[in-house]
């Protein structure tokens, strides 16, 4: 074995000794074999005068293997150097027969395989210079451990029927170098990867009933031992569908509760229907699954079943488990307002239950009860009760979908700085599967979607919709529900993005239509209502589009009356034609508690209108202490876009004020590296009356028109007109847009 090391490696272990050695003593001897054969157990060896250097000294390190494998000209991408170091734990001269192997496919994209099963000349290696040296009672032992790649004593005593197994894998750790043994006592032993592939490719294909024999053995000892998750892996290697079934029954809600809902949903799609037909609690399991999935029309054909086979003698857990079901798949139908999970004597049963995974989950189906209620409160108070209990239990993962919980919460509000820290906490503790596809991504994309909105980083955003909608799943066919709510709200996310990224017109539509499917009775309604109502309607007064305006108005009045929202409406009208008391005395229930937003940032944008409404008035004073309570609040929250789209005139006060923003400079500096650039004098020299002519003119009104809704004359309007035309050096109303546009005077 040594001789088949590579020239290069050979010196770098000479180097590494002598390294050593000049700090102590010089070399004498160096000695390298394959076994764990004693050498020179006396003062020699004692002292430093015997350098021995065994099989892991000699094994190859994934950079070693690149190199070999640039040098024998062998193609390999990065996934197949990973597996084949993964397969052979660096064992030099298996590393050259794989990539000899290898080199003869040349196809780097190509999955590496087994290499103990389908490499000739490996196979005939380790038959020729391991596996002939093993005694028969080696080699059963190793043969009947394949199917696990860690074993215990007690486990591979049960496996092979030898209750002297444990002594043969130690004496195999101590002689002969292809067994690892740790643990107390030394009695958890792992097999050289090689070797043990070697022996399950023999058993799969002299004996292959022993092979299944094997693996049920395996899930039963694991299952007995308390460690579900290698018994139902076990079982599923066993093919043996009642095994299967039985393990999940026993054990399927548990999994779930752990996190491990991919092994248990392809448990459940090897099993023939015939299994489910006669166990509700199979039915349930897999119903729960496909919940957790976000995948409610086939966890609703699994409750059917099991509703149709249930009993009154049924065993409490599965009323519980059935209760909890129920519970959770009620939120993702198109009635739910008509079935409070919250309100039925099984679901007050699900606190009280012996499993700490099933009272956690019943606690985040009231927190959901309390955000679709607009309980807040409520809603973090469950959180954080059920969040102290996953954290007592060690769950990670549930822990991991509370911080969600409490990141949806937040969001929400409109509490952007806080959701996205529970978000951060959230992907921590999840498994990564959960953010690469499915559920996970959906409701990660959605809040990362929200943040970079908000952010005023609409290019993100719309990367963020992209794969939030991909990934809904059988939510997106939803009109209500958890579905339909989470579909608006990217549809939302999308049109504004699109909005803030300059297609107005289109986006002006998209969010009309992603408006007309809020109805009362959505899930969430509110915020969703109050958050487009506030989007829509100020894209609407900007693009000069006041009957859009007035209808998203009317919207807003039905869906979200006594808000702190619909205040802001009713005063953004008004101010867009200079009727500045009207306005004020509009937003003074705001300002004295009577009534309060539903999101946070909507007082952002009431800052951003006072603010504009001071300078267009000759309040400097005043405007520059709104604009420092707006970057506050902006930093706080960490919601930029109010700012971002704020008037001309605001941005003007903020250029005129650079430097002097103290912590918030970076916010400041942010804000008007995202305006387009613009001559702030020539933002100063159009009149506000001139900007308020200049607001209507890319909508469809005629001069008469406009003159009714500013309150003036028409030649008034039309001496306006025309100096705005002079001023922007355009000769026509379609370039005084386009200018206007171009110059940032029309957001």
């Amino acid at each position: 074995q040594f001789n088949q090391v590579s020239q290069f490696n050979q010196v770098s272990q000479f180097n590494q000794v002598s390294q050593f050695n000049q700090v102590s003593q010089p070399i004498q001897l160096a000695l390298a074999y394959r076994d764990n054969t004693a050498v020179d157990p006396g003062p020699a060896r004692l002292s430093g005068r015997v350098v021995e250097l065994g099989t892991k000294d000699l094994a190859f390190t994934m950079d070693d293997i690149n190199v070999l494998a640039v040098k024998t000209t062998t193609l390999m991408g990065m996934p197949q150097l990973r597996e084949l170091f993964r397969q052979t734990a660096g064992w030099p001269a298996c590393v050259v027969l794989a990539l000899r192997y290898l080199r003869e496919a040349a196809n780097p994209d190509v999955p590496l395989g087994d290499l103990a099963a389908n490499n000739r000349q490996l196979a005939d290696f380790l038959d020729h210079q391991i596996i002939r040296d093993l005694s028969c009672e080696e080699r059963h032992v190793l043969s009947s451990t394949s199917v696990c790649r860690v074993v215990v004593a007690a486990q591979a005593s049960t496996l092979a029927g030898n209750r002297n197994a444990g002594l043969v894998l130690s004496g195999l750790a101590d002689d002969r170098g292809i067994v690892e043994s740790a643990g107390s006592g030394r009695s958890v032993f792992l097999v050289h990867p090689l070797i043990r592939a070697h022996f399950r490719a023999d058993l799969a294909r002299k004996q292959p009933d022993e092979l299944i024999r094997y693996s049920r053995i395996a899930a039963r000892w694991h299952e007995h031992a308390g460690d579900p998750v290698a018994a139902l892996r076990h079982a599923m290697d066993s093919s043996d569908h009642g095994l299967i079934g039985d393990i999940l029954e026993q054990h399927g809600a548990a999994l779930l509760g752990s996190g491990e809902v991919i092994h248990v949903r392809r448990a459940i799609a090897a099993l023939p229907d015939s299994l489910f037909t006669v166990s509700p609690k199979l039915c349930v399991v897999a119903a729960l699954a496909h919940v957790e999935s976000r995948q409610p029309t086939t966890a609703s054909r699994y409750m059917a079943v099991a509703n149709r086979n249930r009993s009154d003698d049924s065993p409490p857990e599965l009323r519980e488990l059935q209760a909890l079901a129920k519970a959770r798949l009620s939120w993702f139908s198109d009635g739910w307002e008509e079935q409070d999970p919250k309100a039925t004597v099984e679901y007050a049963a699900l606190t009280f239950s012996r499993h700490s995974d099933v009272r956690i989950e019943a606690k985040m189906v009231t927190v959901t009860a309390a955000l679709v209620e607009g309980n807040y409160g409520t809603a973090e108070n469950e959180a954080s009760a059920a969040l102290i209990e996953a954290t007592e239990a060690g769950n990670a993962y549930l822990a991991g979908k509370v911080y969600l919980k409490l990141a949806a919460t937040y969001s929400m509000q409109g509490r952007l700085r806080r959701a996205s820290e529970f978000l951060h906490l959230a992907e921590e503790n999840l498994p990564a599967q959960m953010w690469t596809a499915g559920a996970g991504r959906s409701t990660g994309s959605l809040m990362h979607a929200s943040a970079a909105l908000l952010r005023a980083e609409p290019r993100k955003a719309l990367e963020f919709t992209s794969a939030g909608l991909a990934e809904l799943g059988q939510l997106g066919s939803s009109s209500k529900g958890v579905g339909g709510a989470m579909r608006a709200t990217l549809e939302i996310i999308t049109a504004c993005a699109h909005l803030d990224s300059g297609d107005r017109r289109n986006a002006l539509e998209g969010l009309r239509q992603a408006r007309l499917r809020i109805g009362r009775d959505h899930v969430f309604a509110q915020p969703l209502a109050a958050s487009i109502a506030v989007i829509e309607h100020s894209a609407a007064l900007a693009l000069g589009h006041a009957d859009h305006a007035r209808e998203v108005l009317d919207w807003a009045e039905d869906l979200i009356p006594g808000t702190g929202e619909l205040c802001l409406l009713r005063a953004q009208g008004p101010a867009g034609i200079s009727r500045f008391d009207a306005a004020t005395d509009r937003l003074k229930p705001l300002h004295t508690g009577a009534v309060k937003p539903l999101l946070e940032w909507t007082k952002l944008h009431v800052n951003v209108l006072e603010c504009s409404m001071a300078l267009r008035t000759g309040r400097r004073t005043l405007a520059g202490k709104l604009l420092d309570e707006a970057f506050h609040l902006a930093g706080e929250l960490d919601v930029l876009r109010p700012l971002a789209i704020a008037p001309q005139e605001v941005i003007g006060l903020l250029m005129e004020r650079v430097g002097a923003y103290g912590p918030h400079e970076a916010l400041a500096q942010r804000v008007l590296s995202l305006r387009p650039p613009t001559d702030a004098r020539r933002a100063q020299s159009l009149t506000p009356r001139e900007r308020e002519v200049l607001s209507l003119l890319p909508s469809h009104l005629s001069q008469e028109q406009m003159a009714a809704e500013l309150h003036l004359s028409v030649n008034t309007v039309k001496t306006h007109v025309r100096i705005i035309y002079s001023k922007l050096g355009a000769g026509s109303r379609h370039d005084a847009v386009a200018a206007a546009y171009k110059g940032g005077y029309l957001p």
